[in-house]
């Protein structure tokens, strides 16, 4: 908030955070320099409730990892708060692949063996219906840019333009659910105009994956710092992965295994830990050829679990 000329006049002008739209309060006055006092001291104070906050965080972040409760990894974490600090994460973007994993082991208390948690990216589904929220430092550049205020080295290779990979070859890929008519879409397969942003790679078996539950929870990284993941709800996940190992013919063989795995391993935690039956009606969006595999998944083996 502040005074801009407009004219011959000032006016006291608000913005609001990850947003383009202003709003006047109208001419300078002695009351609208009043509004002005007041807004500054309540931002200060919050400022240092969230200085103090992040201390707190700080503070207890080597008892976390003392105890080995940091889990997600580092830049895969920095990469995530990035999405959730602009306003995407849970909106524009949710998190699909291996790294849902933690959000599930994180809600059901429990930890999953390194083996299957092993990765070397990020994926996200974009929902390309919902209007994109935008915020000031990153809006033309995408989620390019977004992944580059990370870490600067990320670029997208020419051979593979839905993904961002950075100088340890950490990548992020982006992915949409295969729309050929493009009903209810707002934009195109990127987050914004600039030609070096990611294009979105469409994958059949994340079809209906934008209509199923999502699933919220915050986990800890391997600092000791919390991370808010938004993922598939995980009942949705491990059929997903199952459909994949078994229907999918452009997956990697030598990657089925492990999503037949992840997928039994996904089932359990949902309905031994979470209370998450697959009988619930929630699941209806999903594709007959999905829930037909229900009857197929291990929901009360223990395999992939340090208890």
């Amino acid at each position: 908030m502040k005074f801009e000329a407009r004219g011959d006049a000032e006016y006291l002008i608000r913005r609001p955070y990850a947003s383009s739209t202003r709003k006047s309060y109208g001419r300078r006055t002695p009351e609208t320099e009043e509004t002005l006092r007041a807004f500054l001291a309540g931002q200060a104070r919050v400022h240092d409730q969230i200085a103090g906050l992040r201390q707190q965080l700080a503070d207890r972040a080597p008892i976390l990892r003392a105890r080995g409760l940091g889990r997600v990894p580092v830049l895969a974490a920095r990469v995530l708060r990035k999405l959730d600090d602009i306003g995407w994460l849970g909106t524009n973007l949710v998190v699909v692949g291996t790294n849902a994993l933690y959000a599930y082991e994180a809600a059901a208390a429990l930890r999953i063996e390194s083996a299957m948690l092993a990765t070397g990216d990020v994926d996200v589904l974009y929902d390309a219906r919902r209007r994109l929220r935008v915020s000031g430092d990153v809006d033309e550049r995408g989620l390019i840019g977004a992944l580059r205020s990370v870490d600067r080295s990320f670029s997208r290779p020419s051979n593979k333009t839905y993904t961002a990979a950075n100088r340890d070859g950490y990548m992020v890929d982006l992915l949409e659910p295969q729309d050929h008519d493009r009903i209810m879409r707002y934009g195109s397969a990127r987050l914004s105009d600039d030609p070096d942003d990611l294009i979105a790679t469409s994958t059949d078996s994340s079809r209906w994956l934008l209509n199923v539950p999502k699933f919220e929870t915050i986990a800890i990284d391997e600092r000791g710092l919390p991370v808010r993941i938004v993922t598939l709800d995980p009942r949705a996940y491990a059929l997903q992965k199952l459909w994949i190992a078994r229907n999918d013919p452009t997956r990697d063989p030598a990657k089925r295994g492990r999503d037949e795995d992840q997928a039994h391993l996904v089932a359990q935690i949902a309905t031994r830990h979470l209370g998450l039956p697959f009988t619930d009606t929630a699941l209806s969006a999903l594709p007959e050829s999905f829930r037909d595999l229900v009857g197929q998944l291990i929901v009360d083996g223990k395999e992939g679990v340090d208890w």
